[in-house]
């Protein structure tokens, strides 16, 4: 009776513990994709940088061959930054018209999760699966692979 009393008094308190946790992880993964919307629409590098791993991590870009895909390549975030941050700034009607919807985030462990996103950009839409880590308690984006409708 004490045993199934100790162990009754110990979930009610661990069960709101762990939804806390994994509620304020959603949070923060959510706003790692939005600094990533953020930065890429706006051009700005410093959102950019704190969504993304830049130190090791990558993003699969398909290699086209007379628009068939052959297979992707890796490309480091670290490169492509400064890209995306450089590009011209879009037109206040344009950036108007762009839109983020993220259609799926899966959490696992409270360190490791996916997210799959839409981005609308113009008259082209992304489709994005991101692998996100949490390293040294800041979720980053660790891997990305796409498709453009």
């Amino acid at each position: 009776m004490i045993k199934t009393l100790l162990l009754v008094i110990i979930l009610t308190i661990s069960l709101p513990i762990i939804s806390q946790s994994k509620t304020d992880n959603l949070t923060l993964i959510t706003t790692t994709i939005q600094n990533y919307y953020n930065g890429y629409i706006e051009r700005d590098i410093d959102k950019l940088n704190t969504a993304f791993d830049t130190e090791y991590e990558t993003m699969k870009v398909p290699v086209d061959n007379k628009n068939s895909s052959k297979g992707y390549k890796n490309v480091y975030f670290k490169d492509l930054i400064p890209e995306w941050g450089n590009r011209e700034k879009l037109p206040e009607s344009e950036l108007n018209n762009c839109a983020l919807h993220i259609l799926n985030i899966d959490i696992e462990a409270g360190n490791i999760a996916t997210a799959k996103m839409s981005m609308k950009v113009g008259d082209v839409t992304y489709i994005d699966i991101l692998s996100l880590h949490n390293i040294n308690g800041a979720w980053k984006i660790t891997n990305k692979i796409y498709y453009v409708k």
